[in-house]
């Protein structure tokens, strides 16, 4: 007996439903992860600024720690920076960023805001940002931004280290760790970028959670070796055989400010002055929350 048209038609969408659904769902996905989903932009009738951002910014201790408690408190601000967002981008207003580092500067601070809105959503409820939160963030969580759905995957991978070709930004971009580039206590600013960026770079490589020489052993923050390429690239032509030549560029050559550090000489002495008799070993991230408020769990050895 022929089984009746009706029932043809529903077994029909249903197999069409199984390999087309996923398909699309997939592409809904990769989309929504890149930062490729359109949003409405909000009339800005009101100037675009850091201001209010930089008052967000007062709770950041200077050895980086972050008072999540009292951003919360006084969240508007940030919420404020971040409504600010949807509306003013260089996408949607080129002409409020007409140079580079306007551009970049944008960026920076767009990044960590939407990361500090997240943190502190979560608070106090957070510890520490492992590999099940950061996906959350990372590939689900998105906000407008001028007109388009950004998640923090999509700033960084898709703007900030895809349009700037700068190794610099991966030791300034804050993502909520204490083992990670530190957030620091003002936004980045047009007119003083290169120097911020500099800053960054010295601080995170002057720790010596992230550079620490040991015998005939290098130990190295592990972002060294995941973004090596890019470190390598911004080296000059003959000097590119070994992250090393990056490091020594942004090590101090004394000791004045911090006891004990490692300094260029001290690479030079171990390693050689073409940096290549030292075994690298490539440390994980401490992903603890730097907590203003938590127990100071920053002991690190030696």
């Amino acid at each position: 007996m022929e089984t009746p048209a009706p029932n043809r038609r529903r077994r029909l969408l249903l197999v069409v439903a199984a390999f087309v659904l996923p398909a699309v769902l997939a592409v809904g996905s990769v989309l929504h992860v890149h930062g490729l989903v359109p949003a409405s932009v909000p009339s800005g009738d009101f100037p675009f600024h850091y201001n209010g951002y930089a008052r967000v910014l007062r709770h950041v201790k200077p050895d980086g720690d972050v008072d999540f408690s009292a951003i919360g408190r006084e969240r508007q601000e940030l919420d404020t920076f971040v409504r600010a967002l949807a509306t003013f981008s260089p996408r949607s207003r080129p002409d409020l960023f007409p140079k580079p580092e306007d551009t970049l500067a944008y960026w920076l601070n767009a990044y960590h805001a939407l990361v500090l809105q997240a943190l502190v959503d979560e608070y106090p409820y957070l510890e520490s940002v492992n590999d099940k939160w950061l996906g959350s963030f990372f590939w689900g969580r998105s906000w407008p931004v001028g007109g388009q759905r950004m998640t923090l995957w999509a700033l960084q991978h898709r703007i900030l280290l895809r349009e700037f070709a700068d190794p610099r930004i991966h030791l300034a971009l804050f993502h909520g760790t204490r083992g990670g580039p530190l957030l620091d206590g003002a936004p980045f600013e047009p007119p003083f970028l290169n120097s911020q960026l500099n800053d960054a770079a010295r601080r995170f490589i002057g720790d010596r959670r992230h550079v620490r020489l040991e015998k005939s052993t290098v130990h190295l923050a592990r972002v060294f070796d995941t973004y090596r390429e890019d470190f390598l690239a911004a080296l000059p032509e003959g000097r590119r055989g070994t992250v090393l030549q990056f490091v020594w560029a942004f090590l101090p050559d004394t000791c004045t400010d911090r006891y004990g550090c490692d300094t260029r000489s001290d690479l030079d002495r171990v390693c050689g002055t073409k940096l290549d008799k030292c075994q690298l070993v490539f440390e994980p991230e401490d992903a603890s929350l730097p907590d203003a408020a938590a127990r100071d769990v920053r002991a690190f050895a030696p």
